[in-house]
């Protein structure tokens, strides 16, 4: 890590593995926009109102108000 942090070209930081980006996977994300749309559906049934999150999925477009 200092080698990388330094600059140095050594053979450890010219490993690919060091190089490269990790990854992400999008999966946690997509839970939990999922979890909240079904908690603020059921709210907006509810109450009958539509909270911050379902007015900004409305706004660009995908929304379930239909």
């Amino acid at each position: 890590m200092l080698d990388l942090l330094d600059g140095r070209a050594t053979a450890a930081t010219g490993l690919d593995f060091v190089n490269e980006a990790a990854p992400v996977s999008a999966e946690p994300f997509r839970w939990t926009g999922i979890q909240l749309t079904r908690w603020s559906l059921d709210r907006a049934d509810k109450n009958g109102e539509r909270n911050l999150w379902l007015r900004t999925l409305d706004r660009l477009g995908l929304g379930f108000d239909s």
